[in-house]
């Protein structure tokens, strides 16, 4: 059997069909090509059919990409504003620590203020008592100094 006939020769056989002279092989030959042409039309509607799904499907994908691209940069935010809130509760500790060591620092230097201003009342008072001719006592500024810082008993 001959193969389908070409579009051109198709539509020759039409024209021979409507003007009536059409013979049967003829005919044959028209109904082959039109079932290619009918099984081209249906295989291009499987193919429309495709290429609709899989628009479909990259619409769906590109949707699921901006959605997660969202939920990124969401996170990043979040993520840095926690980092931001860290370094500010760090950097606060860290103030709170270095006033507390300078208040130490200050109540320490008044504590040795006050301890060095007891040893001179000590001395002075020492110093009167030996003046006014009173018996020789154990140094008054040792007993005190001694009392002040027992570890430190000559």
């Amino acid at each position: 059997m001959k193969p389908a006939p070409s579009t051109k020769e198709l539509l020759h056989l039409v024209d021979r069909g409507a003007e009536g002279r059409l013979l049967p092989v003829e005919a044959e030959l028209l109904r082959a090509g039109i079932r290619r042409l009918d099984g081209s039309r249906r295989s291009a509607g499987g193919a429309q059919a495709t290429v609709s799904r899989l628009r479909w499907q990259l619409a769906a994908a590109e949707q699921a990409i901006v959605e997660t691209e969202a939920d990124r940069d969401r996170l990043a935010q979040q993520a840095a504003a926690e980092r931001r809130r860290s370094r500010a509760e760090a950097a606060e500790q860290e103030q709170r620590a270095e006033l507390a060591e300078a208040a130490l620092a200050a109540v320490r230097a008044q504590l040795a203020e006050a301890e060095a201003a007891g040893l001179r009342y000590a001395n002075y008072l020492a110093a009167a008592q030996r003046a006014c001719g009173a018996p020789n006592w154990p140094a008054l500024a040792d007993t005190i100094r001694d009392r002040i810082h027992p570890g430190q008993a000559a």
